[in-house]
């Protein structure tokens, strides 16, 4: 049962919930200084309270403890920090033993506006003097959630203490090459596991209505002549461009209340956070819908010779008598007779199929009426209709009218679209619903990516607009097709960074909300299959299962993958909505290709609808509890074959104690312990069935 204690003689408070214990001192000046388990006696915070430019905050009045009737316990404290009043409020929920919440908000009581983007505050963990690393900070490691993996680089980030500190620190705010890699001196995630040796604090950031990080950072101070070297953390903080920028400047007048800290302790390592930060993503909503059963797509793009000619300079070579020669009703009958003999279920169109790109107007002159075409595919095929449909920046601005353009602070008009704009989005919405009501399934929000800011008042947004007009127009699109179609698959892009591997903002933002987008994209691993594989980029796939059930979907490039199929399995195996395109020349690929398909369609539920657990990055296990049966994708990335021993307890694939049979590998199952002896082909693949 949740613990708030005030010891009136010192004016310290303790919070206490199960293991983990806050302390708070009050007097002579506020200061949340320890965060520790009781249980093995770590302290994750052991120093001052650290805020930004380190002067403290002053308590302006007594701090106000209450208890609910579920038992949740709330501690708040009111503060005054220079020209800011803040509020800090510590809650410890009643049906979770183990967690502290912390929520901070901050407004300006003045006259004039304040700048407030330097603000920053957080826990202090001691964790260097002069140059010698303190015992307690050199046994733990810190691994980014949900990405231990790094989309971009495949590298590892999972670090000591030390290697966080002395390593490098960027992000990417957009997606060409020129802005990548930015440098900074936070580090951001949307969690941090905090593990080792046998326990381990999850500390996440969640903010549905602002782009916000839990962010670490180095700070040093002075003290007894000697330098220290702290870990800020939890708390709150800017970071990337300066968001969330609601925080970065507040008028008279004006607050902003920063998204919750969650702390929570937990007995193992950082799969136990992991895990647990998915729960809360679960909770939070972002899960997987009832019953999801997402078609397999087949993409014309990869094999049509029109997008390889456009896709180089898309505003030049992207013309009415290339879409003519390239685009129309036999090209995509050549596609569509692939897609039915591979075994796909829906018929995806890439760039090509509308008027101009970005128009989101079906071309009748070249494809023939929309509504003739969704019922050929049905009737004939089986299949549905999905498109691709970009958002303002990656559309051609012909196709709108002049108003829906970009504004510079000169009042001159750019050929650039403003997607904030209430003229755009009012077009867009429009167009698009025609789309849904002519039998369109499933639309993808690509191209829409953050560039530069609108100076136009008549758009309806800020002026000039800013990171958080953009992604909230982006919202209501996706809001104003749902609302007259909420059967239609929204899938969406990083609303900052648009297509490509960065990810800008957290990965749950916009979703959850009323008639927000379905799914995710599968950070444009579509290209080439086994590098993706080989630089470990796609590994960040696996990651983000182990953190999320929000679907992600994505289609790749079949000629790119071999005669084991093992890029379609990775995929299948990491992106509950599978799609892909491309017939390889070589007859063995195809046939493995369709050989896989079959297996895969007639597992389809376990990959769709199963609950996602990771033995190690090369061994998957989806488990349909109602069924009591699990399959579990073994994969080999070497160049040669290995012979390989897995044991797991039933427990770890979500299975009750039980004698499975097992089909796909010679076994063992002694005791709930299986063992399995597998032989997986090189850069190949092993499935595995256990019923009970």
């Amino acid at each position: 049962m949740p613990s708030l204690q005030l010891d009136p003689s010192t004016g310290t408070v303790t919070l206490t919930n199960g293991r983990l214990e806050l302390t708070i001192e009050t007097r002579p000046s506020y200061n949340p200084s320890r965060l520790r388990d009781l249980q093995s006696g770590r302290a994750f915070a052991d120093s001052d309270y650290v805020w930004s430019d380190w002067e403290p905050a002053a308590l302006i009045e007594p701090p106000v403890l209450t208890t609910r009737p579920d038992g949740t316990g709330t501690a708040a404290f009111k503060l005054r920090k220079g020209g800011l009043a803040l509020e800090q409020t510590f809650s410890l929920p009643g049906g979770e033993p183990n967690v502290i919440v912390e929520v901070i908000q901050i407004l300006n009581p003045g006259q004039h506006a304040v700048d407030t983007s330097l603000f920053a505050c957080g826990f202090g963990k001691l964790v260097q003097e002069g140059t010698r690393w303190l015992a307690d900070a050199a046994g733990t490691r810190l691994c980014e959630v949900p990405y231990r993996h790094h989309p971009e680089s495949g590298a590892l980030r999972d670090f000591t203490i030390a290697e966080l500190l002395q390593s490098e620190s960027w992000y990417s705010p957009m997606r060409s090459p020129r802005y990548r890699k930015r440098q900074s001196t936070a580090y951001g995630s949307e969690a941090w596991a905090w593990y080792g040796p046998d326990t381990v604090l999850l500390v996440s950031k969640y903010n549905s209505d602002a782009m916000e990080w839990s962010v670490i950072e180095k700070t040093k101070r002075q003290a007894a002549g000697v330098e220290q070297t702290l870990l800020r953390f939890g708390g709150a903080a800017g970071w990337k461009l300066g968001d969330p920028d609601g925080a970065a400047n507040l008028a008279p007048g004006v607050g902003f209340t920063f998204g919750e800290t969650r702390y929570s302790l937990l007995a193992g390592g950082w799969q136990a956070g992991y895990a647990d930060f998915r729960a809360d993503m679960d909770r939070k909503g972002h899960s997987l819908p009832a019953d999801y059963n997402p078609p397999v797509h087949w993409n014309e793009l990869y094999d049509n010779p029109y997008w390889w000619v456009v896709a180089r300079d898309p505003w030049h070579v992207d013309r009415p008598e290339r879409r003519a020669e390239l685009y129309g009703l036999a090209d995509m009958q050549v596609e569509i007779d692939k897609a039915h003999e591979i075994g796909c279920e829906c018929f995806y169109m890439d760039p090509g199929w509308d008027t101009d790109f970005g128009s989101t107007l079906w071309d009748e002159a070249r494809l023939g009426r929309q509504v003739d075409f969704v019922k050929r595919l049905k009737e004939q095929y089986g299949m549905v209709l999905a498109l691709h449909t970009p958002l303002a920046p990656w559309s051609n601005h012909a196709s709108y009218p002049l108003e829906t353009r970009q504004m510079e602070s000169d009042g001159q008009r750019r050929d650039d679209l403003c997607v904030a704009s209430s003229q755009y989005i009012e077009i867009k919405v429009e167009r698009l619903r025609e789309l849904c009501r002519n039998g369109a399934h499933f639309l993808m929000y690509d191209g829409s990516w953050y560039e530069r800011p609108c100076y136009d008042p008549s758009h309806g947004h800020g002026v000039p607009s800013a990171r958080q007009d953009h992604v909230d127009a982006i919202l209501k699109i996706a809001q104003g097709v749902h609302a007259a179609h909420p059967e239609v698959v929204i899938e969406q892009h990083d609303p900052i960074t648009g297509p490509g591997t960065p990810r800008y903002t957290p990965t749950y933002f916009m979703h959850g909300k009323p008639g927000a987008f379905d799914e995710l994209w599968g950070f444009e691993y579509m290209l080439n299959a086994l590098e993706d594989l080989h630089s470990r980029r796609a590994f960040s796939l696996y990651d983000y299962n182990l953190a999320y059930s929000l679907p992600v979907y994505l289609h790749f490039d079949l000629r790119t993958d071999n005669a084991n199929a093992v890029g379609f399995w990775w995929f299948a195996s990491t992106c509950r909505h599978l799609g892909f395109g491309g017939r390889h020349a070589d007859p063995r690929v195809w046939a493995a290709h369709k050989q896989a398909m079959l297996v895969y369609l007639a597992n389809k539920r376990f990959f769709t609808q199963g609950v996602f657990y990771g033995l190690d990055e090369l061994a998957h296990g989806h488990t349909l509890p109602d069924l009591g049966a699990c399959v579990i994708n073994c994969f080999n990335l070497e160049a040669e074959p290995v012979e390989r021993t897995l044991r797991f307890k039933l427990g770890e694939v979500g299975l009750p104690a039980g004698q499975p049979a097992v089909v796909g590998a010679a076994s063992e199952v002694e005791a709930g312990l299986v063992t399995l002896r597998l032989a997986v082909p090189a850069m190949g693949h092993q499935l595995v069935k256990l019923s009970l």
